[in-house]
């Protein structure tokens, strides 16, 4: 697939420099991406990707599409996006997070007065409770002819 006449690249191939970020990108991240609004038609594009060699998994949750992760990224990018110069589009509204470090996460020392508060509630809730088993009475009848 070639650029169009304006010099722009194809959708296929605008489809393919979002999902080279590597992970599962989800349909309103591709939508924003890429600014096309025809969403229920990427399922023809992401064929196309396939047809060139892509291996795309795709996310669903029930029947309906959640989001798309290409499974071959190096390969795509030196097979189809370098030879026609373009490059990987990084993801509008998507942080880079490549360690925990990068969420600026603290960790937790000790659970809190509130959580040891219903913990003990708990084991006192059940020490109270007495389960009763139920007995069950052994009797023999002789069955004669």
């Amino acid at each position: 697939m070639a650029r169009t006449k304006s010099g722009t690249p194809v959708r296929s191939d605008r489809l393919l420099m979002v999902l080279c970020n590597g992970g599962v990108v989800s349909l309103k991240e591709i939508e924003d991406t890429m600014d096309y609004h025809n969403m229920y038609r990427i399922s023809c594009e992401v064929y196309c990707i396939k047809l060139n060699g892509g291996v795309v998994k795709t996310y669903k949750d029930g029947r309906k599409v959640v989001g798309y992760e290409l499974i071959n990224t190096q390969e795509m990018i030196d097979k189809m996006l370098t030879p026609k110069g373009f490059s990987v589009v990084p993801i509008v509204g998507r942080d880079d997070i490549n360690s925990l470090n990068d969420l600026d996460a603290k960790a937790v020392d000790a659970p809190s007065k509130l959580a040891q508060v219903h913990a003990a509630a708990a084991v006192k809730s059940a020490a109270k409770k007495k389960v009763k088993a139920p007995v069950i009475e052994d009797e023999v009848t002789e069955v004669t002819e």
